[in-house]
């Protein structure tokens, strides 16, 4: 069987690996440089100074197990590859007076920390974290590690029967801020948790409150740093590729997905793979359905060329995909621009800064989460209008504090990040996008307690809703794709398979499970089973 995956993101290489070892001849098309997708890094060289490494995406690392996972399917040992530190504190939450409140890695501590700092909200914290943990408990089975849409096809078993009814007993049309609102007393700690739907994108006031997960998913199974990057964890994939026979092709940019075009037309125009089988032609025979996946028109540097596959699995977001690579008259199952809206986008500053981490900037942590004084008005302005908020939560990863060989002696790391709304009432202009880096650099040097930061940068590189578009295909530079506000938005995202296409698959975080280095992770390993167990029943 030969795959032809579309985008080397985690959950395409997730995906690719395991059908490589299943015996799948798999090959890979990136547009960028580099295996990782968002998972990537930035490492400018400064003259007189020296060379600083940022990671450009994810920071954090969570649901270790679901990593372990996919090297478990592999044979491999994930301490070969991969550098575990559990981070402690999980991150700290800065106030607008100054004060901070920093969130141990450990439950009880945690607890103790509550009760010093938001004195009797320690037993409805309790509450919640219990509620969060059944949440875990009921949904990763049922839903983290199968396809869910095609699990509640027909008539359910009695298995599903009492996992529906856990899932009720939940509660899960109410929100997040629902929970808060219950439980909590003191208003920064309900914003604490409320920032819980922020982490997908989502509104507290509409996300559902089965996001409460997050909360178990940090303390429960731990929040970890990987040594040299999260970067480290693409690099692996791309080692794991080499050893499993996965051809990466980068540079190469999928143009469009064929199905109507027959095995002898296809042999004839296919130059990219070689050693073409004969036996697989002869299960593509133009006998086939019509509206079966034929090949991907790809664009490799300046030459065009065809590669021929029996499925292709797709890590673009599918809302991309529909629109731009899907074959003619496909519909896009169901979802479209007029019946879905797109999560939150990030506008991400990456400063390279003079100053010791440890020594200079003392209130910074590695994670660092900057509250406003009205969390309501940033809502209302993303999920409202459309629009950055002006005071918004301004996120600050400083890796120099863990690690300082990310940046030269002196010198320090600052990945500083807003969730603005993905493209639509702005549209991210050059005005635009330079007014707003002023409002952030102003909100750090006076609300963030990093005075004179402009007087430090070194180097810098903007990224708005539009690179993230432009640069991963994201639909309207969301980071989640379709948003999951509503409780059915929760679970109902564009399904793995096209209903439209056979042999079309989606994978990552626009689709079923949803978004995070162990969702994509997750869904790699649910598509590939797809893949397999379709393809075995077209054998029979």
């Amino acid at each position: 069987m030969r795959v032809v995956v579309i985008g080397a993101g985690v959950g395409g290489m997730s995906a690719a690996l395991r059908l490589a070892k299943a015996g799948a001849d798999v090959t890979v098309v990136e547009q960028n440089a580099n295996v990782g997708g968002k998972l990537n890094t930035w490492e400018p060289e400064v003259e007189g100074v020296g060379r600083f490494r940022f990671d450009t995406g994810p920071h954090v690392l969570t649901m270790p197990w679901a990593i372990r996972e996919l090297f478990d399917d592999l044979g491999e040992r994930m301490e070969d590859y991969l550098d575990l530190q559990r981070m402690d504190p999980i991150c700290r939450y800065h106030f607008p007076d100054g004060t901070h409140f920093d969130a141990p890695a450990d439950p009880a501590d945690a607890l103790k920390r509550i009760a010093e700092t938001f004195p009797g909200d320690e037993a409805g914290f309790s509450t919640l974290l219990d509620y969060a943990k059944r949440v875990h408990d009921a949904t990763v089975d049922p839903f983290l590690r199968q396809d869910f849409g095609t699990a509640v096809r027909g008539i359910p078993t009695g298995k599903q029967w009492k996992q529906l009814g856990q899932f009720l007993g939940l509660q899960p049309w109410k929100t997040i801020s629902d929970l808060s609102k219950r439980h909590l007393k003191h208003e920064r700690l309900r914003q604490i948790w409320d920032l819980y739907a922020f982490y997908n994108g989502s509104s507290p006031y509409k996300a559902s409150a089965i996001f409460a997960i997050i909360a178990w998913v940090q303390w429960g199974d731990g929040t970890f740093y990987l040594r040299g990057g999260l970067r480290t964890y693409a690099d692996a994939l791309a080692k794991l590729a080499d050893k499993f026979g996965v051809k990466v092709l980068t540079g190469a940019r999928a143009a469009r997905i064929h199905q109507n075009v027959s095995a002898a037309e296809m042999k004839d125009r296919s130059n990219l793979l070689e050693n073409a089988q004969n036996d697989w032609y002869m299960t593509n025979t133009p006998d086939a359905p019509y509206n079966a996946v034929r090949g991907v028109d790809l664009m490799h540097g300046d030459e065009t060329d065809y590669a021929i596959a029996d499925a292709v699995v797709c890590n673009a977001d599918p809302m991309t995909a529909y629109a731009n690579l899907a074959p003619r008259k496909v519909r896009p199952d169901g979802f479209t621009e007029e019946n879905v809206t797109p999560s939150t986008s990030a506008f991400v500053t990456l400063l390279g800064v003079k100053g010791d981490a440890r020594r200079d900037f003392p209130s910074l942590s590695h994670f660092n989460s900057f509250l406003p004084d009205d969390l309501n008005a940033e809502f209302d302005a993303i999920f409202g209008r459309g629009v950055p908020a002006d005071d918004p939560v301004i996120g600050v990863t400083c890796q120099s504090v863990t690690e300082s060989d990310v940046a030269p002696d002196g010198y320090s790391t600052l990945y500083v990040m807003t969730s603005p709304p993905a493209l639509g009432n702005w549209q991210w202009s050059d005005e635009q996008t330079a007014a707003y880096r002023e409002r952030v650099l102003d909100l750090l040097e006076t609300r963030c307690g990093l005075p004179s930061l402009r007087e430090r940068i070194v180097c810098e590189q903007v990224w708005t809703p539009r690179t993230f578009q432009e640069k991963y295909g994201a639909w309207r530079g969301s980071l989640y794709g379709v948003s999951s506000n509503g409780w059915r938005g929760s679970f109902l995202r564009p399904p793995i398979r096209s209903r439209s296409v056979k042999g079309l698959y989606f994978v990552g975080g626009g689709t079923h499970p949803g978004g995070g280095l162990p969702l994509v992770t997750l869904s790699g390993k649910i598509v590939a089973d797809a893949v397999l167990s379709d393809f075995r029943d077209a054998q029979k």
